[in-house]
């Protein structure tokens, strides 16, 4: 599969608040983002069946 770019837009105290996550995790933003997205999606689909 291949990846896609996106485009995020938040405020800069969200933006800080993730960074600060991602960093007890030892993930870069991005990876920690894509990682939550993955979880929530999932979450998701568990629900729906």
């Amino acid at each position: 599969m291949n990846n896609v770019i996106i485009t995020l837009r938040v405020n800069e105290e969200i933006k800080k608040k993730l960074d600060m996550l991602a960093l007890k995790e030892n993930r870069s933003l991005n990876n920690y983002i894509n990682t939550l997205l993955i979880k929530h999606i999932e979450e998701k689909e568990k629900d729906n069946n």
